[in-house]
């Protein structure tokens, strides 16, 4: 073995060739290449300072950023602070509204480097109203990465290895420490901070932290680099003045923070979410998510830069005071020509003391200026708070600097609430059908995976119980194509009228026709074999949907109506979904029993929890998943709007479905001796007619 290794070893020596001019070129620019793509990390300047900043984050901001802190950290901002630190710590929900003008936009930019510094996250996506606004948060954290003097000398293993791209994010996948690559990515729209050997660090790894930035009027999900998501989403001001009016921006803004963002973390990870925003109506996303009785799990706060208003501003005689002579003069000054108000200025001066007595602020912060004969327009945060009083108006102010909207703004809606629904229970099992009962109506929604159900019983004067409800699960592949769906639906409808509905004997069942491309087909199919009381419906809101009159192939119901289909030998139930979901909701609203323990007309109930609070719980936030608002429009009277406030409303859907059956079979408020009869009067007569294979069907139609 040693001779043929010998022998091996002369052969290659004989076949050895040197290295050409050519040759011994390439290899030098190769080698100059590397040489210039290799970095030094300085050492950290000043690491008493460092430590000292690290350990307290409001001196961390004031220390390094100081241009952008001048004045003193008031309490509103040292709360900020505390909580966006907090949440980044622990993980969870925060949302803050504060004054507009405080200062809140700028915390965000500092404490984002301070998340980053400390070894808090390792992800960030800080989120604003637009692309355009959560690209500034991103770029002010870029600035202070490449111009910093200060934070680059305490932090030059952050700040170092960016300075050496020396603007060309191009050398970045060549940059290497000791021929280690630190894998640096410095891009306009995400950044990855080095890899650096281990000598080379200081006490805090940041090698792989990585920062992206996203606007919700824009894609959010999907965020995943090589295995890291996202583990803190500071939220900027989440909406713009046009989408806190539109109803449908806040409806589509609302589920991206819920679903979109919410769905951004690893398995591993608590995702921290901090929203800082002011409030710009009662009815916007940003008055929802400081609400603790809407949205209690964000763990909202509401702060208002006045806490308690001067006694000299009495808010129950708005016109006395001296405040309000103070408005008046200053608005006569401006009448007659003077911007700055001068004589209200004098005004204030002289009487400053008695006119702040018994006021407590949030900030004592303010704006003035000196014009040119030295005259300094504002000498207190009073002063500018009246001057924007007196320049827009009281509810403006507390609008744009109170986070409190006026109440004639308030919205109007039925407030039925997931406790109201859980506590609307009868003695009753489920499955146990209640005593008198007139009619059986069951509504199915369909969906691809699984579908819902619910299973009524109504008496007279719409006396109803929910008996029972439930999902019908669908099974098939991943992958599957159409035509394998539909005929999973088509089996898994059969399977669930032989176990449900057989045992049942409903007067009519009305199953959604979907949105999905197999559904239609095999919601036809179905009904077509099984024949009635099965019947296939189609929803439509409110502003499209139209009554049709008695002709041929159709059939008035109660905000239904039914057409038969000839190409496809069935009735189709059209129905008005927003109407028989807000109707449905009043049933919940309405009082089940009245003094003599006999349950009252309208009223709805569920079977029985049997002592099991948490037994109804995901059906109740079905049912009130959507909602019927008023909302003030400028100019006219109030609108109405069908509000979404999240996607899991498939038992609210199926149970509308049953309550339109109700109507559709002669279920009605009034009882048949409460209808007036007039010479015009119409009449409810049962008609019987028969379904496409001379099966009888029998219903109450109105003629």
């Amino acid at each position: 073995m040693p001779k043929e290794r010998a022998a091996a070893a002369i052969a290659a020596l004989k076949t050895f060739q040197p290295l050409n001019e050519r040759d011994k070129d390439a290899q030098r620019k190769r080698d100059d290449r590397a040489e210039s793509a290799r970095i030094f990390i300085p050492p950290c300047k000043n690491p008493a300072r460092r430590e000292a900043c690290l350990a307290d984050p409001e001196r961390f901001l004031r220390t390094y950023f100081a241009r952008d802190y001048k004045r003193p950290f008031g309490r509103l901002h040292s709360r900020l602070i505390q909580s966006m630190i907090e949440i980044a710590n622990h993980g969870g929900k925060k949302a803050i509204a504060a004054p507009r003008g405080r200062g809140k936009t700028q915390i965000v930019k500092g404490v984002i480097p301070y998340v980053i510094c400390a070894g808090l996250r390792r992800f960030i996506v800080p989120v604003s109203q637009t692309t355009s606004h959560a690209m500034e948060l991103y770029e002010d954290f870029r600035r202070k990465c490449m111009h910093n003097e200060l934070f680059y000398e305490d932090f030059p293993e952050i700040c170092h290895p960016v300075r050496s791209l020396e603007g060309a994010p191009q050398r970045a996948s060549r940059q290497h420490v000791d021929g280690v690559l630190t894998r640096i990515e410095w891009k306009t729209d995400r950044l990855r901070l080095v890899n650096i050997p281990e000598e080379y660090c200081g006490p805090i790894e940041y090698g792989g932290v990585r920062m992206e930035y996203r606007g919700l009027d824009a894609a959010i999900r999907g965020i995943n680099r090589d295995g890291d998501r996202p583990d803190f989403v500071p939220i900027d001001e989440p909406e713009t003045r046009e989408s806190a009016k539109s109803i449908k921006q806040i409806g589509d803004r609302i589920n991206a923070l819920d679903m979109d963002l919410a769905g951004l973390a690893g398995e591993d990870v608590e995702l921290a979410q901090v929203l800082l925003t002011t409030i710009q109506n009662d009815y916007c996303l940003s008055f929802q998510f400081t609400d603790p009785d809407q949205r209690p799990s964000w763990m909202p706060e509401r702060f208002g830069w006045v806490e308690k208003w001067p006694d000299e501003y009495p808010l129950e005689e708005l016109k006395t005071g001296r405040w309000h002579e103070y408005i008046a003069i200053r608005q006569k000054g401006q009448r007659e020509g003077d911007r700055y108000g001068r004589a209200a200025t004098e005004f204030f001066l002289a009487n400053r003391d008695a006119m702040i007595e018994g006021g407590e602020l949030l900030a004592d912060n303010f704006k003035s200026q000196t014009l040119p004969d030295g005259w300094e327009t504002v000498h207190s945060a009073w002063q500018e708070i009246f001057n924007a009083i007196a320049d827009t108006s009281f509810e403006a102010f507390c609008t744009e600097y109170q986070n409190d909207p006026p109440k004639t703004e308030r919205i109007e809606k039925l407030g039925l609430t997931p406790a109201i629904v859980q506590s609307r229970t009868s003695e009753l099992q489920q499955r146990q059908p209640p005593e008198p009962m007139v009619a059986r109506t069951i509504g199915l929604d369909i969906g691809d995976r699984q579908s819902h159900w619910c299973d009524t019983a109504w008496d007279e004067g719409a006396v109803g119980s929910i008996v029972d409800y439930g999902i019908m699960e669908t099974w098939f592949t991943h992958g599957s194509d159409e035509k394998a769906i539909e005929l999973a639906i088509l089996q898994s409808l059969h399977t669930w009228a032989d176990e449900v509905v057989a045992r049942v004997n409903p007067l009519l069942v009305l199953i959604d026709s979907g949105s999905g491309v197999a559904h239609r087909p095999a919601v036809y199919s179905f009904c077509k074999e099984r024949g009635a009381p099965f019947f296939p419906s189609k929803g439509w809101d409110s502003a499209r949907f139209r009554p049709k009159q008695r002709g041929d192939g159709i059939e008035p119901f109660d905000q239904c109506w039914a057409h038969y289909q000839p190409e496809e030998k069935l009735w189709l139930y059209n129905v008005n979904t927003e109407h028989w979901k807000k109707w449905l909701q009043q049933r919940f609203l309405t009082p089940p029993y009245d003094a003599t323990q006999k349950r009252n007309p309208g009223s709805l109930l569920l079977f029985s929890d049997e002592g099991d609070r948490r037994r109804h719980l995901s059906y109740s936030h079905h049912i009130t998943a959507e909602e019927e608002r008023s909302i003030p429009v400028a100019g006219k009277a109030f609108k109405k709007v069908w509000f979404v406030k999240n996607r899991n409303n498939h038992w609210l859907d199926a149970t509308a479905l049953a309550c339109a059956a109700a109507g559709a079979v002669g279920i009605t408020l009034l009882k048949e001796q409460e209808i007036p009869v007039q010479s015009t009067s119409v009449k409810r007569q049962p008609k019987r007619f028969t379904d496409p294979y001379g099966r009888p069907f029998v219903a109450t139609f109105r003629k």
